[in-house]
């Protein structure tokens, strides 16, 4: 992940890179959950150690029902607008800060 960051960084300079959590799943144990924590926290460091970046934590949960399909790992419609809608914001977000 370190190379892959670096490399975008390295290939477009003014680029604003922005790290995106990693949502949890339903059926996940403790080892899952602490090293999608780990993954998380790596990502959020490595691209904000670029410079230009923001980070966005979702706040889709497989304790909120609606959210996720049977399988607890794919999004509803409603937890894919959701998404879709924070994501937007952080962009907005950017784009003002920009001006």
């Amino acid at each position: 992940m370190r190379a892959e960051i670096r490399y975008l960084r390295d290939a477009w300079p003014e680029a604003i890179l922005i790290w995106v959590d990693i949502l949890e799943r339903g059926g996940w144990g403790r080892h899952d959950v602490r090293k999608t924590k780990r993954v998380n926290r790596f990502g959020r460091v490595e691209v904000s150690s670029t410079g230009k970046s923001d980070c966005w934590r979702p706040d889709i949960s497989t304790d909120v029902q609606g959210f996720f399909r049977p399988d607890g790992v794919h999004l509803k419609t409603m937890g894919l607008h959701f998404y879709i809608d924070g994501l937007t914001e952080v962009i907005k977000k950017i784009l003002v800060q920009k001006k």
